[in-house]
């Protein structure tokens, strides 16, 4: 799906007022799930795994879409669909109304021009937006390509057509706790004219992820009769403007009735973005890229075909399909260069760089498992991704945008990351520098600092914990420092290092230092060992106390390398069942003024809102009792997910709340990704194919299957009964028929 593809329209469909129509897969995504609440998700187009996510802007905080909003700003090209922390918004375009009094604009100040709109006017589906503005005079269509956005205005009134390009307007609310640090910041904006067609600029900003360079180049379809650049909010004489806070008005003639407007993006310089453009717009229009786009669309969702009479949950399953597989972001040009995390501008050795977004905090669990098991070749492209930031950076992603790292969030999860694609046969990297790099990454004792706060191991490895009194989210860390351990031992093992598998392995049951065998929980301990005094299980303290985004209940489960260990150092199987029934049956109180708003989606204490418990389910199967699990998993994807704006429990999160609902309802999960198995929990439908990339499917069925009934009787694989509660990752890239009977 490289370059010139974009220009080859593989189906005949008819365009009536918007760019899809007809019997599809895409039919069944809804792009309103998750655009209210706290979910996070934009009505954007993109294309799978693309750069570029082009769509309406309603506000300049969170996602910049929300659907309380009642007008939009513009439409920019750089979006973070359904993060939780926020920034991009870059490169903002607005067509005016034909009323507004632009000969009078002395000044013009950021979103200091609207447009009002109604939901009743938006059309979206994959690959395609549409929105009516000023009562139905201007049709705003939006497609795209892998790095190119395409607009096209469709005007139905007279009068002079003026569009707006805004480059201060960006996130103004990010995610860090440090508030200075909390706004996009402008530190540079160009721009030039550079025909009567065309134009190009730059937008250089420090928010979330500091020295974000974005390139554009823009071509219009008509040419421009006046360019007006206010600098500063006052118009200033020329083609030209370097400035931090930059718009340009653009006018076109009254004979316009349509304009098209190509935007191309590169985090490289003009002359990427030039050649992004060319590559992937010339020739072609509006309708062939909306086709294509379409098309891609189509093949990737149609990988998995799920059989139900249940429209709303064939719904909930394609748009939360949808919602994994654009990520992960790519960031490469296609000439292969990319800016790497050192600032400078380098290129691959002809694979795709998807160092756009690197959310692996959230992803490592079931998003970037399921790309595996459906598109290895961008996986192994990931991976190749991890080891050129290592290159450049010294160490692993931890959690990185546009590039540069954050150290946002805790761990090193690039390290499972790696070991799960290894299991699923993606192999095509080099695997000695893979474990170099992992072990590297994993023996740092300084990686760098997170809102203030200093990332690394040194206490870790110094104490086999990290110490409540020396760093903050001191449990949380230690628990996926050792979760990490583990997947590295785990790829060590696989390349035949014993030394390496066995000292990670040793390692990896740090876990225990934080459970206190008192209280059978998870607590912060000092650095001479004493346990944190006093102590609240039910408290939360937002990003400032041991835990991250959670507490002490939903983090002391996180152990899904060794459920059985835990249950030994709890007392045995029985225990830990108990303690996970209590999880599930508690009150959902949640002490503390700064209580994380994280916390969502509850059941008792357990948080499906969020990413630290999203296995937790699924360790009833390993203590014996699986009927929980499925009970749990059914009320999950029966209550926690709805077909509404609102329909998402807490923040999407790049894909990670959408993978756990796809597994689940297929009727298993990856409980530890690096295991190479899948639990099995309950199906949601009569029956489910997964088309391999191999050409080979995996279908499921059920027997005697009904809806509100979770419970399983046996399963079989192949005709042959399982008395076990898993599968493997090779039993399904092999490809055959699960049968689940149900009682």
């Amino acid at each position: 799906m490289k370059g010139k593809m974009w220009k080859i329209c593989l189906l005949a469909w008819s365009l009536v007022g918007s760019c899809w129509a007809g019997d599809s897969f895409s039919k069944y995504v809804n792009k309103w799930i998750g655009t209210g609440g706290d979910a996070r998700v934009i009505p954007v187009t993109s294309v799978p795994f693309g750069m570029m996510q082009l769509g309406p802007d309603t506000r300049s905080c969170g996602s910049g879409y929300h659907y309380d909003d009642s007008t939009i700003l513009g439409f920019s090209h750089l979006h973070k669909n359904g993060g939780g922390c926020a920034d991009f918004l870059d490169i903002l375009f607005l067509p005016l109304s034909s009323q507004t009094d632009r000969e009078r604009m002395d000044e013009l100040h950021l979103h200091q021009l609207q447009a009002v709109f109604s939901h009743q006017d938006e059309k979206a589906r994959p690959g395609y937006y549409s929105v009516l503005l000023y009562d139905g005079n201007l049709q705003v269509e939006l497609t795209a390509t892998r790095r190119c956005g395409i607009q096209r205005y469709r005007y139905a009134s007279v009068g002079r057509k003026e569009v707006l390009l805004d480059l201060e307007h960006g996130s103004q609310c990010a995610c860090t706790i440090q508030p200075e640090h909390d706004v996009d910041t402008v530190y540079y904006a160009a721009f030039e004219q550079v025909d009567a067609y065309t134009v190009r600029g730059c937008r250089h900003s420090n928010g979330w992820a500091t020295g974000q360079q974005v390139y554009f180049y823009t071509r219009f379809s008509a040419p421009i009769k006046e360019c007006r650049i206010y600098q500063d909010n006052r118009p200033v004489e020329g083609n030209q403007a370097e400035c931090r806070n930059l718009r340009v008005l653009f006018s076109f003639g009254e004979e316009v009735t349509t304009l098209e407007v190509r935007t191309a993006l590169s985090a490289v310089d003009w002359e990427g973005a030039r050649a992004n453009l060319e590559e992937e717009t010339e020739p072609g229009d509006f309708d062939s890229f909306c086709e294509a786009a379409i098309d891609v669309w189509e093949a990737a969702l149609g990988q998995i075909e799920v059989e139900t009479s249940e429209a709303g949950q064939k719904e909930l399953f394609y748009t939360s399909l949808h919602n994994v597989l654009m990520y992960p972001f790519l960031f490469s040009d296609v000439d292969f260069r990319f800016r790497g995390p050192d600032g400078e501008v380098h290129r691959t050795a002809g694979f795709d760089y998807y160092g756009g977004v690197v959310g692996l905090w959230d992803t490592f669990r079931a998003a970037c498992p399921l790309t595996a098991l459906l598109h290895p070749d961008v996986m192994s492209d990931y991976v190749k991704t991890a080891l050129e930031h290592y290159r450049y950076q010294g160490q692993l992603p931890i959690w990185t945008l546009w590039g540069k790292e954050t150290y946002q969030m805790i761990g090193i999860h690039s390290l499972p990351l790696i070991t799960n694609c290894f299991l699923n046969g993606i192999r095509q990297f080099d695997t000695r520098l893979a474990l170099e790099a992992m072990v590297a990454s994993a023996s740092k004792d300084t990686c760098g600092w997170s809102m203030g706060y200093f990332v690394g191991l040194k206490n870790y490895k110094k104490y086999g914990y990290v110490p409540c009194d020396l760093e903050m989210e001191s449990v949380a860390r230690t628990l996926e420092y050792a979760y990490d351990d583990y997947a590295l031992a785990r790829f060590a093992e696989q390349l035949g290092d014993s030394c390496t598998a066995s000292a990670f392995y040793k390692r990896s049951k740090n876990y225990r230092n934080v459970i206190d065998p008192a209280t059978l929980l998870a607590r912060g301990r000092y650095a001479d060992g004493r346990w944190r005094t006093p102590f609240d299980p039910l408290a939360s303290v937002h990003r400032r106390d041991d835990y991250c985004e959670g507490n002490a209940w939903q983090w002391t489960f996180f152990v899904p390398h060794d459920v059985e260990g835990l249950a030994e150092w709890m007392g045995g199987k029985e225990v830990l069942a108990a303690r996970l029934d209590s999880l599930f049956s508690q009150s959902s109180q949640l002490d503390g003024e700064l209580v994380s708003g994280d916390i969502s989606g509850l059941i008792g204490q357990y948080a499906h809102g969020n990413e630290p418990g999203h296995h937790t389910i699924y360790m009833y199967n390993r203590v014996g009792k699986p009927k929980r699990t499925q009970q749990y998993v059914h009320r999950v994807l029966t209550e926690l997910y709805r077909n509404t704006p609102d329909g998402i429990c807490g923040n999407e999160d790049t894909g990670q709340m959408s993978a756990w609902y796809v597994f689940s309802a297929l009727g298993f999960y990856p409980l530890d990704p690096v295991s190479g198995r899948y639990e099995l929990g309950t199906p949601l439908f009569p029956a489910a194919t997964i088309h391999l990339p191999s050409g080979k499917d995996f279908r499921i069925e059920t027997r005697n299957f009904r809806v509100g009934q979770p419970l399983v009787k046996q399963v079989y694989l192949n005709g042959k009964r399982l008395d076990r509660t898993y599968l493997t990752f090779g039993e399904v890239l092999q490809g055959g028929t699960l049968l689940v009977e149900m009682k």
